[in-house]
């Protein structure tokens, strides 16, 4: 009886270590990925945390999931509409072909020196057993080499990790190489939005001039659509034009940058944020977040492109600056310098004076 017992009790542990096995084998834990169409692409993009992408130098960019939106190396928010291409890319690649085996070398030898590197994270179980998920936490749940396009330039060269061959690469519909869509420089993944507070959340408004400070003001939220503006010492002026300053302030739902500034020296950086501020923007929403816009006259020519640049050197004061353009940086980061129109801005710089009613 005991040993009848014993071998039920065998044979049921047997059997659920099989049912165990074919499980893992299913969901990939286990066992070599099969060359389905689907071999490189992740489904599940709302879940997806981080995306790292880097090219054979070791320039790279991470994207980092928070709960409002996506950021450039945890730091800079990125550009919504280029992570939804991105987003939309990892979801529908798709395995064309396996490269043919005379050609794998050749291949191979190729994306060794020449490939865009993608891990994509998310919170993922390490395997599910009837549906119910184990051991859940961010990890790494593809990582693939994105090679060269292909000669007619429709599709793309790639290597899936544990999946020894190379592969032709594609999104079904789409005429054109994927490799645009893995920027690896961090730059090009940067959001242009400065402000993007629609006038019903602004709670508060300071303008700094440090040309002219008398032209300083104070704009502070008094109703649904009403505010109150005072002047630099807190006193409050009566008599304004509504109009003026509520379009001023409705602007600020939606203003950006002209270009990030990538190609200048870090001394030149310092020189113009140590002699060219003339206005500083502080917002601050109703639910406390502060945006602050640090801006520095662009002067005209402009000297920081010059290699006579000395460092520490003080202008003169009385330099002509660039009409159309001007640098800001956003947040008090002074590593990311922008480019900014002054016509973008033009009710967004205008002194106290232009607000006030003319007699």
């Amino acid at each position: 009886m005991k040993k009848k017992t014993v071998a039920i009790i065998i044979c049921c542990l047997l059997l659920i270590v099989g049912c165990l096995c074919l499980v893992l084998a299913k969901t990939g834990a286990i066992g070599k990925k099969q060359p389905t169409s689907e071999l490189f692409a992740v489904k599940d993009t709302n879940n997806i945390t981080k995306i790292f992408i880097a090219d054979m130098t070791g320039l790279n960019s991470l994207l980092v999931r928070h709960d409002d939106g996506w950021y450039v190396q945890d730091s800079v928010k990125a550009m919504p509409q280029k992570m939804d291409e991105l987003l939309s890319t990892i979801h529908n690649i798709t395995l064309q072909q396996i490269v043919a085996k005379t050609a794998q070398s050749n291949i191979n030898k190729m994306m060794s020196v020449n490939a865009i590197k993608v891990e994509i994270y998310q919170n993922a179980p390490k395997f599910k057993l009837f549906g119910i998920p184990f051991f859940k936490k961010e990890r790494n749940v593809k990582t693939y080499y994105m090679g060269p396009a292909t000669m007619d330039n429709v599709a793309n060269f790639a290597i899936l990790e544990g999946f020894d061959e190379p592969c032709i690469v594609h999104i079904p519909g789409f005429r054109g190489f994927l490799t645009p869509f893995y920027a690896y420089n961090p730059v090009d993944w940067y959001s242009c939005d400065l402000f993007d507070t629609k006038i019903t959340r602004i709670q508060s408004l300071v303008v700094e001039d440090f040309e002219h400070p008398e032209e300083s003001f104070y704009v502070e939220k008094s109703g649904a659509r009403f505010f109150s503006l005072y002047n630099i010492n807190n006193e409050q002026i009566m008599d304004y034009d509504t109009v003026k300053l509520l379009d001023m302030l409705a602007e600020y739902r939606d203003k950006n940058y002209e270009r990030y500034i990538s190609d200048m020296s870090n001394s030149a950086k310092d020189s113009i944020i140590r002699f060219n501020h003339f206005k500083t923007i502080t917002l601050t929403d109703v639910d406390g977040k502060k945006t602050t816009l640090d801006m520095y006259r662009k002067l005209e020519p402009d000297p920081y492109y010059l290699d006579a640049i000395v460092g520490g050197m003080e202008r003169a004061g009385d330099e002509p600056y660039n009409r159309d353009n001007f640098y800001a940086v956003l947040n008090g980061d002074n590593t990311h310098l922008v480019q900014c129109q002054y016509f973008h801005f033009d009710r967004q710089i205008q002194p106290l004076s232009y607000f006030l009613k003319q007699q």
